[in-house]
Order: structure tokens, then sequence, then C-alpha cells
């Protein structure tokens, strides 16, 4: 019996997001997702998902798709009266930290770390995956919070250092073996 197309994307996603954050979404071969899907043709990749960059955009994509309502909440309790910068900076990170409850989670904080450091706060509030999202709306929130403080140029690269260190670590933490006290899920909540 053959595997529907929506079997086979979902399967070569799977493989793909542990791949990328075993060994890198750069490192990791195409060769050993597709196999690790149950598929023969390397060019399954690019079929599904158009290239590797397409299937890292498509767990990015997921990853923020994720944690949208949690955002949401949060943002619907906001409109009531403006928050707390300490309240928005928990908005932002605690969805991130609740990835560690779970293996695919625990993959997206991994491969959400390694992607990080190469973003810009004024683009990334702008562009794919978190265009039009809750998370946009929050960084938002956060850049112009902070700026009331420190400017707007000093804010947007504050909340971008805020982002990566929080999702490094976190993705540290994803990392640790079950059992170790300080990297168990449970023992890190905001």
């Amino acid at each position: 019996m053959s595997r529907s197309s929506a079997e086979t994307r979902q399967a070569l996603y799977a493989a793909g997001l542990r791949r990328f954050a075993t060994e890198g979404w750069r490192s990791a071969r195409v060769r050993d997702i597709v196999a690790d899907a149950g598929q023969a043709n390397d060019s399954a990749i690019n079929y599904h998902f158009g290239s590797r960059s397409g299937l890292l955009g498509e767990i990015l994509n997921r990853g923020v798709a994720r944690m949208e309502d949690e955002r949401r909440a949060d943002l619907e309790r906001w409109t009531a009266a403006t928050p707390e910068l300490g309240e928005v900076v928990r908005g932002v990170v605690a969805p991130l930290a609740d990835l560690l409850l779970d293996d695919e989670g625990r993959c997206l904080l991994r491969v959400i770390a390694q992607v990080g450091p190469l973003t810009e706060v004024g683009r990334t509030v702008t562009a794919a995956p978190v265009e039009g999202t809750v998370l946009q709306e929050q960084l938002a929130l956060l850049v112009a919070g902070a700026s009331q403080r420190c400017g707007e140029e000093v804010a947007r690269h504050r909340v971008r250092q805020l982002v990566v260190m929080a999702t490094s670590e976190l993705a540290v933490r994803a990392e640790g073996e079950v059992g170790d006290p300080l990297r168990t899920p449970n023992t890190w909540r905001i």
C-alpha cells in the first residue's frame, strides 16, 4: 500500500525536524532525511517543500503556529490595559519554554536556536514566519515598551538578544538527558 501525499509530506517533515535538530539544518543530508521518512527518491523534499530551505520554512511556520493560541490568550488579556514590560517578556518567552514538554517541541527549539542568531528584529517582526502572527504583535509591543526606556534602535537590539538568548538556553535544555534535574523540562517554567 502506498502512502498518500499528505502522509509522505508529514513523514518528511518529521524526519527533517529530527535531522535538523540533531545535525543542523545546513548539515543534515537530504538523502538521510528521505531515507528516515521511508522514501527512496531524493527529490521528495523538493517535490513536497521546494527545497531544503522550504522544509526549514515549514518547520519554522509550524513552530510559530503551534504557539499562537497561548500567545493569543495573552494578547486578549492585554487589551484591557497595556501590560508591564516584564509581562510582555513572559508572554514572548513562556510559549517557547512550553516547547520543552514534548519531543517535537524540543526538536523545534533546537532548530529555532540555529536560525535565531541569523535574524534581526526589524525584519523578523515583518517577515515570515512571524508575519501576521500574534508573535509579531508581541514583539512589536516589546520593542515599543523597551523603546520608551532606551530608544528604538537599542530596543530592537535588546529584544533580538532576549529572543536569541532565551531560545539558545531552551535549546540547550532540550538536549538534556532525562533525569538531569537541571535540564528536565518541568524544572524550568515561567
